[in-house]
């Protein structure tokens, strides 16, 4: 997601291999992200290396780099905002992938035909075994993996109401060995822990061709 991003007009990578967006000059902190109305206040994986944001989950986004909207409350640099998919009322679907750094799933499950139904879009790094077959000596201690899990449950009591429960977790862990000391402490690694816990839920109501009522909690 991020990628495709910096090959508009105005954004700009913050620096070779990183995933970050510089918009029109601003920093990285500067631009506010939201992921089906919840804001992401780190938006990449590995320092920079990759996006948290598993493609094939997203429906579509939207990136203001000026005249943003006032439901947003602002942002100096950008705001972007992204939309999950919506559970399939009707058909089953399961993809997947496994690769050398991460492994990917989507699961979409009606539950019940044209009511309720559930989408799981999830990605999982634990490949910590390639630093220890390929790493240097100083190397082979390090640890870095991560994980992001998107669910969605849609539900559709009639034609005019419909309501949806996303929940976004993703968690990152690096452990290096310490290659500097202060005075008086004496550490041998360093780990570093972080990640994001996110619930939203959204009640859309049409009313008229012209009029419809949503109502967020997040």
């Amino acid at each position: 997601i991020l990628r495709s991003l910096q090959t508009l007009p105005g954004v700009s990578s913050v620096g070779e291999g990183a995933n970050g967006l510089n918009v029109r000059g601003g920093a990285v902190d500067q631009n506010l992200i939201f992921i089906d109305d919840t804001p992401i206040f780190n938006p990449t994986h590995l320092f920079g290396l990759f996006s948290i944001f598993a493609s094939d989950g997203i429906r579509e986004l939207e990136l203001y780099k000026g005249g943003v909207p006032a439901r947003f409350g602002g942002r100096t640099a950008s705001v972007l905002d992204i939309k999950m998919l919506d559970p399939s009322l009707d058909k089953f679907k399961l993809e997947g992938g496994i690769g050398p750094i991460s492994n990917r799933l989507l699961l979409d499950v009606p539950i019940i035909k044209d009511k309720l139904s559930i989408l799981a879009v999830g990605r999982a790094s634990f490949n910590d075994f390639w630093f220890k077959a390929l790493a240097p000596d100083n190397m082979k201690n390090t640890r870095a993996n991560f994980y992001d899990v998107a669910t969605k449950v849609f539900y559709k009591p009639n034609k005019a109401n419909t309501i949806s429960l996303m929940t976004y977790i993703s968690h990152d862990f690096y452990r290096v060995d310490s290659l500097f000391s202060l005075e008086n402490v004496v550490a041998k690694q360093s780990d570093f822990n972080y990640g994001h816990l996110n619930t939203s839920l959204k009640w859309n109501r049409y009313i008229s061709p012209k009029a419809s009522f949503e109502m967020v909690a997040a």
